[in-house]
């Protein structure tokens, strides 16, 4: 099954990635804007930086088990919700308009508001400073919710895999709460 969608984004019709949504949450993974490879396939993060993503969740055990379906199915199963800030594809966060990120933030805003999800996880930090503002870091953004959802910054894909594995070891302590 494709999660591949028309939809119309700021006046425009593109082809995009529909927001997929548990029905009861346990998190909501907020990227910047849909990969055109992923957009190709139809389902979430299916280029090399995305893939990091799967990798990530799985050794923390968030995710388990092989599959012959995608990750994004198997993810929504165990109760991960998926959005971006931009639903425009593009090959870099680069070419997203300023505008597009403040047109994007109101929109995800009222999506989190209506599904509540408890805890909103950003892939990269710059979804997150669409969203946010200036931050000081990934991890957990103590004092910052959005909709009432506690919010997780993933460690860049660069990030020295020491200091992933503490990071997403805290995410997925809280998340088995």
């Amino acid at each position: 099954m494709t999660h591949r969608i028309t939809m119309e984004w700021m006046g425009t019709s593109i082809d995009t990635l529909a927001d997929l949504w548990p029905g009861t949450p346990l998190a909501v993974i907020v990227g910047v804007n849909p990969a055109p490879t992923s957009v190709e396939a139809g389902h979430y993060y299916q280029g090399q930086l995305g893939q990091r993503l799967w990798q990530r969740l799985r050794r923390c055990e968030l995710m388990t088990g092989g599959s012959d379906r995608y990750e994004d199915d198997v993810a929504v199963a165990a109760g991960f919700g998926f959005t971006d800030v931009v639903k425009r594809p593009t090959r870099s966060a680069n070419d997203v308009s300023p505008t597009e990120r403040e047109y994007g933030a109101a929109v995800l805003l009222e999506k989190l508001g209506t599904r509540r999800p408890p805890v909103v996880i950003f892939t990269f930090k710059d979804a997150a400073r669409a969203m946010l503002g200036p931050m000081p870091g990934y991890g957990w953004q103590p004092g910052t919710n959005l909709a009432g959802a506690d919010v997780f910054v993933m460690p860049g894909p660069y990030e020295a895999r020491a200091r992933v594995d503490e990071s997403i070891a805290s995410l997925a302590e809280r998340l088995r709460r």
